[in-house]
């Protein structure tokens, strides 16, 4: 669910990325407002997700502990157990 609401929210930056660029440039009168303003705009999506992605992901690391699942010893269950 978090990776579509990153997706969401840079497709959302990008809108207003490129709007903003497109006024800014417009005011200045470039000819290529269009153009630019799409660039900037791609890169703007490109640089959100990629920052996101690693922010979240950042923390996703192996665990650092075994599981050792139950088993049956001596005809009797013998429960799981974590160990580090």
């Amino acid at each position: 669910m978090r990776r579509y609401l990153i997706i969401f929210l840079a497709i959302l930056f990008s809108i207003g990325l490129y709007f903003l660029t497109k006024y800014i440039l417009q005011r200045l009168t470039k000819t290529n407002s269009v153009f630019i303003s799409s660039f900037v705009s791609l890169l703007g999506f490109c640089i959100f997700i990629l920052i996101s992605f690693l922010y979240l992901e950042g923390n996703a690391v192996d665990p650092s502990y075994l599981y050792n699942p139950p088993s049956i010893v001596d005809g009797k269950i013998k429960d799981g157990s974590f160990s580090n």
